[in-house]
């Protein structure tokens, strides 16, 4: 933590000499995003207008990630800075507020209580752990890190009902920034829409009368999904990737060979180290799942590669995962 606001208090000072001039008419918007899907949704509703670029190197776990003073710099030259919420990431919000944006925009926001899932901060390790040394061990993780725990599911833009409602504050935001291509706005936020609505019919379709109800994952990721389309997630490590103790590491290898579960989901961005402990200790197959937080090297040699094309191939994981 003392590094994070070292950091921010030094990108505070520098930025406190900056111009805050506003974009010149004509010019591309640029704009900083947190994870994948906010990034692919502004380039697909801004098209030529918009230059957008993720403050995530590829492949990080963006549980631990620590933001750069270039980053904060970044950000404050920027015509807009998207992520979820205060609330829901802590570490945007810190850098947000170093940044001083001109303009910013927290999708999620605007979400009702009932709307989010609760953090379930339940392994066994940690609970003794913080008997044992009086809940110091675990602040002291935090404030080294900077990343304070939300007391809900911060996965949000994985569930795609939600990402309409983030795709239309994204559209409204960009109209408000620059009203003169408030046509083309709306026509690809029309266009990004209907490619949203396919995919939760496509959800619901493989989710109607699953063969099985259980997915087992790497980490607690899918919640959002598991909640709206009616099965159950059962993730490896934790939402924030807390690991889990060797009790429950047990009980997970004995529950998968009880309901002979055949495939497990391995995240392209989350340390599998366990995973492929209770891989070797069951009978399971690997299947990938793209959580969207960030890509991967691979993933940015495809120049298309999209919210939608990562999704298209989640799904296809889900199927094999509840249905074969």
């Amino acid at each position: 933590m003392k590094r994070l606001t070292t950091l921010l208090l030094m990108g505070t000072l520098v930025l406190g000499a900056c111009g805050q001039n506003s974009n010149d008419k004509g010019e591309q918007l640029k704009v900083y995003t947190t994870v994948f899907p906010f990034k692919s949704m502004t380039e697909q509703i801004g098209g030529d207008h918009v230059e957008v670029k993720s403050i995530y190197p590829n492949g990080t776990d963006i549980h631990t990630f620590e933001p750069t003073q270039q980053d904060t710099l970044n950000i404050a030259k920027s015509d807009l800075f998207i992520y979820s919420s205060d609330e829901l990431d802590s570490v945007a919000a810190k850098i947000n507020k170093a940044a001083k944006s001109k303009e910013t925009l927290a999708v999620a926001s605007n979400l009702e209580e009932k709307q989010l899932l609760e953090h379930h901060h339940d392994h066994e390790s940690e609970h003794a752990h913080e008997h044992e040394h009086g809940h110091e061990s675990e602040h002291a993780h935090e404030h080294e890190h900077g990343h304070e725990e939300s007391a809900h599911d911060p996965h949000v833009w994985l569930d795609p009902v939600m990402n309409k409602t983030f795709a239309k504050e994204i559209k409204d935001k960009l109209v408000k920034l620059d009203p003169d291509n408030k046509s083309d706005y709306s026509k690809n936020y029309e266009k990004l829409i209907k490619d949203i609505d396919n995919i939760d019919m496509k959800l619901r379709a493989i989710t109607k009368n699953p063969k099985r109800d259980t997915v087992y994952i790497s980490h607690e990721s899918i919640g959002y999904l598991a909640n709206r389309y009616h099965f159950t997630e059962k993730g490896v490590s934790g939402m924030n990737n807390e690991e889990p103790s060797q009790q429950e590491i047990v009980t997970m290898i004995n529950d998968i060979n009880e309901l002979k579960i055949p495939y497990i989901l391995y995240e392209q961005n989350i340390p599998s180290k366990i995973t492929d402990v209770i891989k070797a200790k069951t009978n399971t197959e690997a299947l990938k799942f793209h959580n969207m937080s960030v890509l991967t090297d691979e993933d940015a040699k495809n120049k298309d590669v999209t919210y939608q094309s990562l999704m298209k191939e989640n799904i296809t994981a889900l199927d094999q995962a509840l249905n074969h």
